[in-house]
């Protein structure tokens, strides 16, 4: 007897082994059943459909076979695919000495290609082959997945054939039968159609040692053991129709020319054959090809690979649950099989040879860092050298969304964020340093200067003493000399960043000067000066300190009286305006991007790199976790009528949801990360900021209104004006730039000396802050020209917001604060508002009373009015 291997069998082929589902599929078929057989390749479907074919026809009814690979799906069109279709059928009833197809095809052209579908088939039934059972077995489904159109009205028409039965009893007379690589969910991928859900599943397993008797006969050469060797070859092949024929043809053609040493077990012999014939070389000795085939349907899609790769390596470690869809593509590979919900490698042989080494080396081909992360393990993960910094870390992060990593990729790459991290704080703590020794240089000059002033106004004060009346006057000059060396000192400490210290001398100095009844004018005036300087930049009002991370978004309640800060920590923080700590909300398992407020104020919005939007009470309690996005969050926004919320993500995409929580409408179209999402004022239109460059404004049903472009680099924030007639958006390129809703630009805001990183409007709309990594803040007229700059941070601000009632604005920096806090009373006319400092390490969200810098630049007499 000989084995076939790979094709299909012949029906009364010696070789063909009969199992459950030929019993399963022939009687439900009988039975009116529409049957599916959807499974791995090589399984032995094309030889079920031949041999149950033929038992049909042995019983009187006709078979047609519609084979959709050979109908074509490359450069075709729908109507071509159709019309192959039905030739194929033509074909296959054998109808061409009836009638002319070209004919019967020209009389129905008016009809659409699925009507002209349906024609045929009544035609059939009702006139053609009127009392007789038709069958139509379907091959090939899954070439269907290859078509550049969709098909979905094709099974569509199947699944009305099987429900229009209670209608038409004709049609319990036709029965289909379909056959693939492919899933249910395949065969109608609209999902707002109903889905493909009629039929029969029928399982299509390996050979069972009791079905695989026939398979015996050809294994029979003297040796006496053919059937511990067929029981042996079972066992490497777990019953794989393909490789069980192929093991069996090796083994009878070893047996032919070799013979047997009887002191080897079957079990030895039939695993030296494996090694030899199939695992040593696989790739060359692949003929017909088989393991080839596995390979190339993992590796196929690089984008894909990866997570197919990365479930495969964790199921090699340990067997497991899973339903994703990455698991079931590798069942359809045939390298899996799932067994009680677990999957498992199917068989020995597949396990000798996709091996975690192998599945290690394809990992290297796709990961873009596996240099260095080889040279990571080798240290035993402790070289610190070879993990990722900067762009390389930026690039490795950006090429891992989306993809289902293993355990040692999410280890590399969390070292390698943590020792970035690290580095970084490294540079800031040096340049504070460097700061700290300058500033201490200055304070030891300016001590130096005191004391020769006060030894001055000591010196002449002993002598106005001993001079009487002279002595007198001589007092009233020490005093002012004194007066002077404290402006002077005030002076000094603002030129070295120490403004409240400064503003305290400049204070100091003043009431000095008030007990006294003649002073210069030019004393007089150096002393105003140097107060005005002092007021001019100590707009501090309060600053809330957290936890030991980075502040990356900033937002006030609609009352203005809660702050929410999102949080490098995996937290959402909930201050009071005086900077108490109300709560801290912890769900998220990365660092939260972005945080905002409903209308209502009833609920805080937090957006997170670990790919979710999750909805908090005001007392910490969570509402509910949007999932979806395949990628970092980075904003999340209300509507102004709070019945939706926008999501920005790293994977290209803007989500929109209800508020409570289900998924709308997908937004696609930009071409890279999309950092910020905004509603326009009257809720009508969104705009969406993205690393393309662009600006992208779109009507709340995701109509695409307009595509704004002119930046040089990502665009980072944008936000609406309150009367939502402007448009600004917030630029890595170091500028600010104003639009109008039907996409014409205004104007163009430069001065930053550095990326942008988010942008903000006064709720009356006349004021725009502008946050930028050049340790500034400018605030813009509406019309973009420049006001005031905000000095004085540590490193780079991040995030600006005002508040309600026009008086705050707050700004988010990536500083660590060492120093002691400080807390004083702005006096001399001054509103008298309080500097209160929540005590922290870092994360600071600085908090700016707008009504002490009205004062400070009215007395600078610069004209602005908030």
């Amino acid at each position: 007897m000989d084995y076939q291997v790979g094709g299909s069998l012949a029906p009364d082929a010696p070789s063909y082994v009969e199992r459950h589902a030929d019993r399963q599929l022939y009687r439900s078929l009988l039975d009116g059943q529409f049957c599916y057989v959807l499974t791995s390749r090589q399984m032995g479907k094309s030889s079920l459909l031949v041999r149950t074919r033929a038992r049909l026809q042995r019983e009187g009814c006709r078979c047609a076979t519609l084979d959709l690979g050979a109908v074509g799906c490359e450069g075709i069109s729908p109507e071509q695919w159709y019309k192959g279709v039905l030739t194929e059928l033509w074909r296959g009833f054998e109808l061409f000495g009836d009638g002319n197809f070209k004919t019967w095809w020209q009389q129905v052209s008016e009809l659409g290609t699925i009507q002209k579908l349906r024609g045929f088939l009544d035609e059939l039934l009702r006139h053609r082959f009127s009392g007789e059972r038709l069958f139509i077995f379907i091959d090939e489904v899954d070439s269907i997945l290859n078509l550049e159109f969709a098909v979905d009205d094709f099974f569509a028409l199947i699944r009305f054939c099987h429900e229009y039965r209670a209608i038409d009893p004709n049609y319990n007379r036709l029965t289909f039968a379909i056959f693939g690589v492919a899933t249910p969910s395949d065969l109608i991928r609209d999902k707002s159609r109903t889905p493909f859900n009629i039929g029969t599943a029928i399982s299509l397993d390996g050979f069972a040692l009791e079905e695989a008797e026939a398979l015996v006969a050809g294994l029979a050469f003297g040796w006496g053991n053919e059937r511990a060797v067929l029981r042996e070859i079972l066992a490497q092949t777990n019953g794989q129709p393909f490789l069980t024929q192929k093991l069996c043809q090796l083994a009878r053609e070893r047996l032919e020319f070799q013979t047997v040493d009887g002191k080897i077990s079957p079990a030895e012999w039939i695993a030296e054959i494996v090694r030899d014939r199939l695992v040593r070389h696989w790739e060359s000795q692949d003929e017909p090809e088989h393991l080839r085939t596995i390979r190339d349907r993992l590796l196929h899609n690089e984008d894909r690979s990866s997570r197919l790769l990365g479930l495969y390596q964790q199921i090699l470690q340990a067997e497991i649950a899973d339903n994703s869809p990455e698991a079931l593509e590798l069942i359809l590979s045939g390298l899996l099989v799932k067994k009680n919900g677990i999957l498992q490698v199917k068989n020995r042989i597949y396990r000798q040879i996709f091996t975690r080494e192998w599945v290690e080396t394809q990992l290297q081909n796709l990961r873009p860092y596996w240099q260095t992360l080889t040279a990571w393990v080798a240290s035993r993960e402790r070289d610190e050298s070879r993990l990722l910094r900067g762009q390389a870390l930026a690039e490795a992060r950006s090429w891992s969304q989306g993809k289902r990593l293993s355990d040692l990729d999410r280890r590399f790459l969390a070292a390698s964020q943590e020792f970035d991290r690290r580095e970084w704080q490294k540079i800031l703590e040096a340049d504070r340093a460097a700061e700290m020794a300058l500033r201490l240089d200055l304070e030891r000059k300016v001590a130096r200067l005191q004391r020769l002033l006060l030894g001055v106004v000591s010196l002449a004060f002993a002598i106005a003493t001993a001079l009487g009346l002279v002595a007198s006057q001589q007092y009233h000059q020490a005093t002012l000399s004194q007066i002077e060396a404290i402006a002077t000192s005030s002076d000094a400490l603002f030129a070295n960043d120490r403004r409240l210290d400064a503003l305290v001398a400049a204070i100091k100095a003043q009431k000095s000067l008030q007990k006294l009844n003649s002073v210069p004018p030019d004393l007089r005036d150096y002393a105003d000066k140097v107060l005005r300087q002092a007021v001019y930049d100590a707009l501090e009002f309060n600053r809330l300190s957290g936890q030991d991370s980075r502040v990356w978004g900033v937002a006030f309640s609609p009352q203005g009286d809660r702050i929410a800060t999102a949080n490098g920590d995996n937290t959402v923080k909930l201050w009071q305006s005086d900077g108490k700590l109300l709560a801290t909300l912890s769900n998220h398992l990365g660092p939260v991007w972005g945080v905002a407020f409903s209308p209502d104020g009833k609920i805080v919005a937090s957006a997170s790199w670990d790919k979710t939007v999750k909805l908090w009470d005001l007392d910490g309690k969570l509402r509910s976790t949007l999932t979806g996005h395949r990628g970092a969050v980075w904003d999340v926004a209300f509507s102004p009528d709070g019945q939706m919320i926008a999501s920005a993500s790293e994977d290209k995409t803007v989500k929109l949801w209800s508020a409570d929580g289900t998924l709308l409408r997908t937004l696609a179209g930009h071409g890279a990360t999309v950092w910020d999402v905004a509603f326009s004022p009257d809720g009508k239109i969104l705009a969406t900021a993205s690393d393309d460059r662009t600006v992208k404004l779109r009507s709340r049903d995701g109509t695409l209104l307009q595509t704004l472009e002119g930046h040089g680099a990502a665009v980072w924030k944008v936000a609406f004006s309150p009367d939502g007639k402007t448009i600004a958006s917030a630029s890595w390129d170091g500028t600010v730039r104003l639009w109008k809703p039907d996409g014409r630009a205004i104007a163009i805001l430069e001065g930053h000396g550095d990326r942008v990183r988010d942008v903000a409007f006064s709720p009356d709309g006349r004021v725009l802050a502008s946050a930028s990594e050049d340790r500034t803040v400018k605030l813009w007229n509406w019309d973009g020209a420049f006001l005031h700059v905000l000095n004085g941070h540590q490193a780079g601000v991040i995030a600006v917001s005002f508040s309600r009632d026009d008086r705050t604005v707050a700004f988010g920096t990536d500083f660590k604060c060492r120093s002691p806090d400080l807390c004083l009373r702005l006096g001399a006319g001054l509103p008298a508002d309080e500097c209160r400092f929540g005590r922290g390490r870092s994360g600071i969200v600085q908090v700016l009373n707008l009504e002490i810098a009205r004062v400070s630049i009215v007395n600078c007499d610069t004209t602005l009015t908030f």
